[in-house]
């Protein structure tokens, strides 16, 4: 694709630059935002592509693959969910694809560029972390209503430790091999950043990121390796306890529930943990979800209905009510069933599989790891379909677009 200069800076494609620069403004602003962004960013890059007259997703077996899955959606929304909600929720399904693409294409034009403002504001949320943990409120005096919660700049939403998961890796992309000292320096702090903000699940999946990249993808002796993860896990344990708020964070109480049990000789009560444990009650209901309902699921966004049915809440029963699971292997069962969680999870498979041995790209790495972290089960998360957590999983997995299926810019 040899692309003249003027070509590859026509408007088209300037606006679609500066709109992926800002993305992690724009989820710090709010899902409104971001729908409009998505939507914007999908829209100029099929026009873009159009000029071009080069559709460079049509070369790529992974885009069908996703756009099967996208179907999928519509036929459970349509005939299983059936209610607009589920509709609406699987149709605009296709601007995640689309973003996927158009970051794809346009980092082979402007991949320094967007890395480098990336890496500029997560160093700025960075900052904004540590100083409302000192004084109790942001730089813009926004504060956490919860304790030992940072909410820095997604105020009431709290959702800046899914920020600092999504983008913790691809920032650190931005600084060349050869600065090894300034990146184990950030890495440490952004680590202890990490501990800091006071999500338990998010900070979990940045320790097993840091965990397999020491492991697996870090060209050192095994004791080394070793020694690295106990140092973090001393680090993590020390910070956490030294801290009131984040030990009674982190410290869950289904683990005093059954020391209490031990103690006083009592045997096992599952239905004693499920209750201690809001999450646990969102995954049991789930899975009862799933068993009267294993091939195709509740439907799409059917979980805030489902859960709130009375025969998931009588008084034997500790089901957990809410409007998704908090899980995303317990959303996909419950939701999409059998048929939509092998689709799904055969794709994550499949491009981990297309990418697994590309470790000299920092930001493929970054990708793996992430997809990696996601996947990893019991752990809770946001619901893959709502657009803040969305954004940041599709930015993430369009790191791992195969280069060699599709033209690329020189």
């Amino acid at each position: 694709m040899n692309q003249s200069i003027s070509e590859k800076n026509n408007l088209t494609t300037k606006i679609n630059y500066f709109l992926i620069l800002i993305l992690p403004i724009s989820l710090l602003s709010g899902s409104a935002v971001i729908n409009v962004i998505t939507v914007i960013i999908g829209l100029l890059f099929i026009s873009d592509l159009y000029q071009r007259k080069n559709l460079i997703f049509l070369h790529d077996f992974n885009f069908y693959f996703l756009i099967i899955i996208y179907f999928y959606l519509i036929f459970n929304s349509v005939f299983v969910a059936k209610n607009e909600d589920s509709i609406v929720r699987a149709l605009g399904f296709i601007r995640f694809i689309l973003l996927t693409y158009a970051i794809y294409f346009y980092f082979n034009f402007f991949k320094k560029k967007i890395i480098k403002f990336w890496f500029f504001i997560f160093l700025v949320v960075s900052f904004d972390i540590l100083f409302e943990y000192i004084f109790g409120r942001n730089i813009l005096g926004f504060t956490s209503n919860y304790p030992g919660r940072i909410a820095s700049f997604t105020g009431d939403e709290l959702k800046i430790g899914n920020f600092y998961f999504g983008f913790l890796l691809v920032s650190l992309s931005y600084l060349p091999n050869k600065d090894k000292k300034l990146k184990i320096f950030l890495s440490l702090i952004f680590f202890i950043l990490a501990i800091l903000i006071g999500e338990r699940s998010n900070f979990l999946k940045i320790f097993i990121m840091y965990s397999i990249f020491f492991l697996f993808f870090l060209n050192i002796s095994y004791l080394k390796k070793i020694s690295i993860l106990i140092f973090l896990s001393f680090l993590s344990y020390i910070i956490i306890s030294k801290s009131p708020a984040l030990s009674s964070k982190f410290y869950n109480h289904i683990f005093e529930d059954y020391y209490e049990m031990i103690k006083k000789g009592e045997t096992f009560d599952k239905d004693k943990i499920i209750r201690s444990n809001q999450h646990f009650g969102h995954y049991y209901t789930a899975l009862v979800i799933f068993n009267e309902n294993k091939i195709f699921g509740s439907g799409i966004k059917t979980f805030r209905v489902e859960s709130f049915k009375n025969k998931y809440n009588s008084i034997d029963k500790f089901y957990g009510q809410s409007t998704h699971p908090h899980q995303l292997h317990f959303e996909f069962l419950s939701e999409l069933g059998l048929v939509g969680y092998i689709l799904i999870i055969s794709n994550f498979i499949y491009i981990l599989r297309k990418n697994i041995n590309q470790k000299k790209d920092f930001l493929i790495k970054s990708g793996i790891l992430f997809l990696i972290a996601t996947l990893v089960p019991i752990l809770p998360s946001g619901s893959f379909f709502t657009t803040y957590g969305a954004a940041i999983f599709w930015i993430n997995y369009s790191f791992l677009i195969k280069k060699n299926r599709l033209e690329t810019v020189n």
